[in-house]
């Protein structure tokens, strides 16, 4: 009989000694997506974010390029930006009106001279059009940590980097963040629970998923007749995880969406669903195929993820074993990418 590896013990979801080192040790030190340069097509746009428990500004310079910094005024520590995207000339602190330039220097304290202060700078760098920050200043580039993801998402949708936030959803998940990220990244699943997309989005016999380094690769076709009316039948779907918390989808048709994790509590995750068209505000059949999404495969989830954290806590869960392909590429019969996971985990974590 064929020895199965197992999933992580309940322990890894539920103890917040663990979720604090995860914060240390992984969302500190890896790329994040933050947004889409699309938000941020002039000078002064601006965009914010919290990355693992940090909260981030991302500006547009006057020479054009973007600054990433954190999100917290030098003098009493208030959030310097607190909407989540806007435009403006310069930032002033809503507490007590210190005033900074695009990039973070201090321009004036109300008059007191108080010395050259700047705000804390933090790597940022795009893909595609997304943009990402990570706080680990030697971190490697993202296009060493991520290789090829940008040339297989642009092959899939060429416009990717000209795309704009058209809509946006956001929901607070019971669950810890693995428990997200495993979830979004096995179909195995799918065929049980998600009759919408395995129907509507993907033809379920080709599906495949891939760990490749700190990004896994969704790949499928559409079927021939699909729900989705943006979708065309036999145009591929895509999708780019990238380690820890955010994703690229494309959808048959171009169909450009994301998913982010933020990592609020050791049990508890907010999600961070994002959609990228060509104009801000949706079509009908686009605000069709948001809500389709919302309604079946998103809300199918949160009701599985809240009652996996509850069965983490049980002291009748022992993990058992997981189901793998010999190739190592998952389809709807494996979830070799569950194990994928907790390896980059675990190597995070030094364990």
């Amino acid at each position: 009989m064929t020895e199965h590896r197992r999933g992580l013990t309940g322990d890894w979801y539920t103890d917040p000694g663990v979720f604090a080192e995860e914060l240390e040790l992984i969302f500190s030190r890896s790329w994040q997506m933050v947004g889409h340069c699309g938000q941020l097509r002039t000078v002064g746009d601006y965009i914010t974010a919290t990355v693992g428990d940090q909260g981030v500004a991302v500006t547009r310079l006057a020479n054009g390029s973007l600054h990433a910094m954190y999100n917290v005024c030098q003098h009493r520590g208030h959030e310097l930006l607190v909407d989540p995207a806007g435009s403006t000339k310069t930032i002033t602190c809503p507490y007590h009106a210190w005033t900074y330039d695009l990039d973070g220097r201090l321009l004036h304290a109300r008059g007191e001279p108080v010395g050259e202060l700047c705000v804390p700078a933090v790597p940022v760098e795009t893909l595609a059009g997304f943009v990402f920050v990570n706080l680990d200043d030697q971190a490697a580039s993202l296009a060493n940590t991520l290789p090829g993801v940008e040339a297989d998402l642009l092959a899939l949708a060429p416009t990717a980097a000209d795309r704009t936030l058209t809509h946006r959803r956001t929901q607070v998940i019971d669950a810890n963040w693995k428990l997200a990220v495993e979830n979004y990244n096995e179909c195995f699943h799918c065929p049980n629970v998600h009759k919408a997309f395995t129907a509507g989005v993907v033809s379920p016999g080709s599906y495949r998923v891939a760990g490749r380094g700190n990004c896994i690769h969704h790949t499928a076709e559409a079927p021939a007749s699909t729900g989705y009316k943006l979708a065309a039948g036999g145009q591929p779907y895509g999708a780019f995880y990238a380690f820890p918390a955010s994703s690229i989808q494309c959808y048959p048709g171009e169909v450009l969406n994301t998913f982010r994790w933020v990592p609020l509590a050791v049990d508890q995750t907010l999600l961070i669903r994002d959609w990228w068209f060509d104009e801000a505000e949706p079509t009908g059949e686009q605000e069709e195929v948001i809500e389709l999404d919302w309604q079946t495969t998103v809300a199918e989830d949160l009701d599985i993820l809240n009652s996996v954290q509850r069965g983490m806590r049980s002291r009748g869960y022992t993990p058992g074993p997981l189901i793998e392909h010999p190739t190592g590429v998952a389809s709807v019969h494996s979830e070799d990418p569950v194990l994928h996971l907790h390896d980059l985990v675990r190597t995070a974590l030094g364990r």
